[in-house]
C-alpha cells in the first residue's frame, strides 16, 4: 500500500489530499469507518508537503505501532497479552452475567420473589421491594457476584497462567492487617463525615431499626456482602488495572482510568436513576480513584478489599437511602442519595484515606 501511495505524482497527491481532508473530517463523527481511512490518506498526501501533516502521521504511526506491540505481547514482562487479557475479560463478562443471573433467578424462585422488582429503577417497585425480607432480597442480588469472583481468578490462572496470590498482593502471603487498616481507615473517615451530617442535617435522616429485620440480615452483610465486594475488587483494580499498569502510564493516569471505569457500571444503580449523571460519576470515580491510588501505591488489594467491604457494610448496617441498588436493614435512612454533597465528601476522603493508610502501613512494616 505504501508503494502504491509513494508512486502517485504529487501534481495529483496534494490537490487530493485537500479535496479529502475536509470530506473526512465531516464524516468522522457520522460514519467513522470511512471518515477515519479518508482522513488518513489526506494526510498521507498532505505530508509530502507540510510539516504538520508528517507530524501527524508519526503520531499515528507510533499508535498503531504500540498497537501491534500490545498484540504480540505486553510492554513489560508480565503484563498480560492484549489478546489473552481481551478473551479473560470476555470469559469473566459472560459467565458473571449468565451465572450471576442463574443463581438470582434460582434464589428469587426459592423465597418467591419477583425478579423484575429487583432489576426496577421505580419507585413503586424501589417501594415494593422494601416491603420484602431485606435479608432474602439482598441475598438473591448478592449471590450473583459469587461467578463475578471465581471467574476473575480462574481467568488470571487459565488465561494469564499466573499464581492466584500474586492477583491479590505481591507480598509473599496475603495480609488480613493491612485488610483490616483498610477497613478501620474508610469506616473512621466515613463515620466522621456521616456524623457531621447527622448534626446539620437531622431532619433529613428518618429512624428505621427492626431488630426482627437486622438480626437475620447480619448472616447476609458478613457472608455475602464480602463475596460481593471482594469480586468487584478483583475485577476492577485487579484483572483491568492490571491491564492498565503496562509500566509506561503513571499513577494519575492508571488511577484516573480505573476510577472512571469503575464508576461506568454503578450509574445503572436505581439510586442514580433520573438524576445529572455529573455528581455520581465524580462520586464513584472519586472512590475508584482512591482505591486504585493504594493498590497501585502498595501493589495488592489488601487495603482496596478491607475499604470496599467497610463502604457497603456501613451503608447496609448504618445509613442507607429509600432508593439505594442494595436492600439493607439500617438504622438510619434518607429518602435519597444527596449527589452533590456526597460527590463533595467523595472527593475529600481521597487524600484523607491515601494519607491514613500510608501512615498505619508504615507503622506496620517498621
Amino acid at each position: 500500500m505504501g508503494k502504491l501511495l509513494s508512486n502517485i505524482p504529487d501534481s495529483v497527491a496534494l490537490p487530493a489530499g485537500f479535496l479529502l481532508l475536509p470530506i473526512g473530517t465531516i464524516l468522522l463523527p457520522l460514519l467513522p469507518e470511512l471518515g477515519v481511512p479518508l482522513t488518513l490518506l489526506a494526510t498521507r498526501f498532505l505530508g509530502r508537503k507540510f510539516q504538520w501533516a508528517r507530524r501527524f502521521n508519526t503520531w499515528v504511526d507510533n499508535k498503531w505501532s504500540n498497537i501491534r506491540t500490545r498484540f504480540k505481547g505486553g510492554r513489560r514482562a508480565d503484563h498480560p497479552k492484549l489478546v489473552k487479557w481481551i478473551l479473560g475479560t470476555l470469559f469473566i463478562v459472560t459467565t458473571w452475567q449468565v451465572l450471576g443471573l442463574g443463581l438470582t433467578f434460582l434464589l428469587a424462585s426459592y423465597f418467591d420473589l419477583d425478579v423484575e422488582l429487583l432489576f426496577s429503577t421505580a419507585d413503586e417497585d424501589l417501594a415494593a421491594i422494601r416491603a420484602l425480607p431485606a435479608w432474602s432480597s439482598a441475598a438473591t442480588i448478592l449471590i450473583s457476584f459469587l461467578p463475578l469472583l471465581l471467574a476473575t481468578l480462574l481467568a488470571y490462572r487459565i488465561f494469564l497462567k499466573k499464581n492466584i496470590k500474586s492477583l491479590f498482593t505481591s507480598r509473599d502471603a496475603y495480609s488480613y492487617k493491612r485488610t483490616w487498616i483498610g477497613f478501620a481507615s474508610l469506616a473512621l473517615i466515613s463515620i466522621a463525615f456521616g456524623s457531621f451530617d447527622l448534626i446539620l442535617n437531622w431532619d433529613s435522616y428518618t429512624f428505621s431499626f427492626k431488630a426482627s429485620a437486622f438480626l437475620p440480615y447480619l448472616l447476609i452483610a458478613f457472608t455475602l456482602l464480602p463475596i460481593q465486594t471482594t469480586a468487584e475488587e478483583l475485577f476492577f483494580r485487579g484483572w483491568i488495572q492490571r491491564w492498565l499498569d503496562n509500566g509506561k502510564k503513571k499513577q494519575w493516569s492508571i488511577s484516573i482510568l480505573s476510577g472512571a471505569i469503575f464508576s461506568l457500571p454503578h450509574l445503572a444503580n436505581p439510586e442514580v436513576a433520573g438524576n445529572e449523571l455529573f455528581f455520581p460519576i465524580i462520586s464513584y470515580g472519586a472512590t475508584g480513584f482512591m482505591l486504585a491510588w493504594v493498590t497501585y501505591r502498595d501493589k495488592s488489594l489488601e487495603l482496596a478489599i478491607g475499604a470496599h467491604f467497610a463502604n457497603n457494610l456501613l451503608a447496609a448496617l448504618f445509613i442507607s437511602s429509600q432508593d439505594s441498588a442494595l436492600p439493607s436493614v439500617s438504622l438510619l435512612t434518607v429518602p435519597e442519595v444527596p449527589w452533590g454533597p456526597a460527590a463533595l465528601v467523595s472527593v475529600i476522603m481521597v487524600p484523607i484515606f491515601i494519607w491514613l493508610t500510608g501512615k498505619w502501613n508504615a507503622r506496620l512494616t517498621a
